[in-house]
């Protein structure tokens, strides 16, 4: 009896792991088997290839740099939960939670990037921390007619016909739309531009970190968030680290994601592997195992890679135009060409952009403690370009609050 209660349990654990995979690969199946949708599918690659070949031009590392915050506007979808549902407010903290998850990946600032230490680091020469320096922030304003959302309310809707039981809705083009249900996979992308609304969609019991909320438990193995973060890569143009061929005990040519400092391997196939204990195709190399955009369980995937992020800044480059940057409350506005440098710095840094209205410049820097050593006003003349000095700065963090009009952002420096 014993025996077959074990042999019970095993068989749900392998069926539950087989359902909760990636169905991107899926989905991209579908696409590529519809002539039309096929053809529009490989126009956007040509596109965005040669957005990538500009990328990785050697002679344009300006246009390579991370310096400016790219803000993408973000809508949250929970079709199967009502609108009168108990459980809102719990779910809208979750999806702060996982945009903090997210946001700190894409950022390069989750806590478990401690682990590429000098060790780890020897097993893959030539890859590199990857810092898209994305920024996802939920949308506030200029919400599609028929939401019974207002200005000021966040972009997460509830028991909504979203998608119409197509893959895209067009109603909420110019966002990342991510959906949140039961499905048979743990997440995936429908493909698509934000001008045709297209959507990432994750597994209920996949989402957020923690305790959840009733019938959106993060479960084990999926518990912290990550499974949005692998889905995100793919929404930006992303493969998976073992390309397109999950079943092969052989490596092949197929067995590629494009990216330079990925090692060509196989999908992993243990859950939890010790780093660099992975072979990947090459001899010598070692699967990147810790990488975003492999199978591994949460908690052992926290890096994306240098060139995972030009490959995710050429895609970007490609639709920039798409998003709809409207929606945004002016909290999370970017300025135009924005530069701030050097940071780290001694007290002496210089700040660049272009105001796009005729208002005066505001600069004010607190300290970590929120008091306000710095604060100047600056004529707007169309390009604003200054050095500013904090004499009185000692070693430490600040906050520079620039404001222009309505218009308001806000950086953080270290002083050494």
């Amino acid at each position: 009896m014993k025996l077959k209660l074990i042999i019970a349990l095993l068989l749900f654990q392998l069926g539950f792991s087989q359902q909760r995979t990636c169905g991107t690969d899926a989905q991209m199946q579908k696409i590529m088997s519809d002539p039309i949708a096929k053809q529009k599918h490989l126009d956007f690659q040509k596109r965005f290839n040669i957005e990538l070949a500009k990328l990785q031009d050697p002679q344009n590392e300006s246009a390579r740099s991370t310096n400016t915050t790219i803000i993408i506007p973000v809508a949250v979808h929970f079709p199967e939960i009502a609108a009168n549902s108990p459980n809102k407010a719990c779910l809208i903290q979750l999806v702060q939670n996982q945009l903090d998850i997210l946001n700190a990946a894409f950022s390069a600032t989750n806590p478990a990037l401690s682990l590429w230490t000098p060790q780890v680091q020897a097993f893959y020469p030539g890859t590199n921390l990857g810092n898209s320096n994305m920024k996802f922030v939920l949308a506030t304003r200029n919400h599609p007619a028929g939401t019974g959302l207002t200005n000021g309310q966040s972009a997460i809707t509830f028991g909504t016909s979203f998608l119409n039981g197509g893959i895209r809705d067009i109603n909420w083009r110019g966002c990342l739309n991510i959906v949140v249900r039961d499905t048979n996979y743990a997440g995936y992308y429908t493909g698509g531009t934000p001008n045709e609304g297209n959507v990432v969609v994750i597994k209920n019991i996949c989402f957020g970190s923690g305790d959840g909320c009733p019938g959106h438990v993060p479960t084990n193995g999926w518990h912290l968030g990550q499974t949005l973060l692998h889905e995100v890569g793919h929404y930006f143009n992303l493969e998976h680290t073992f390309g397109k061929s999950p079943g092969d005990d052989v490596c092949l040519p197929s067995n590629t994601d494009y990216v330079e400092d990925t090692p060509q391997c196989l999908m992993t196939r243990d859950w939890g592997p010790v780093l660099g204990s992975i072979p990947g195709c090459v001899p010598g190399t070692k699967a990147l195992t810790m990488n975003f955009m492999d199978y591994t369980l949460d908690g052992n995937r926290w890096m994306f890679t240098a060139g995972q992020v030009v490959r995710m800044k050429a895609y970007y480059n490609t639709v920039a135009d798409q998003f709809n940057t409207n929606v945004l409350s002016s909290e999370d506005f970017e300025f135009k060409d924005f530069a701030l440098y050097p940071n780290p710095n001694n007290g002496s840094f210089k700040i660049s952009f272009t105001s796009e209205i005729n208002d005066d410049i505001e600069i004010v820097v607190h300290d970590i403690s929120g008091r306000k050593i710095y604060n100047k006003t600056f004529q707007n003349f169309g390009m604003f370009d200054q050095e500013l000095q904090i004499k009185t700065a000692s070693s430490g963090v600040y906050f520079i609050n620039i404001q222009n009009g309505e218009n308001k952002m806000v950086k953080r420096i270290i002083v050494e």
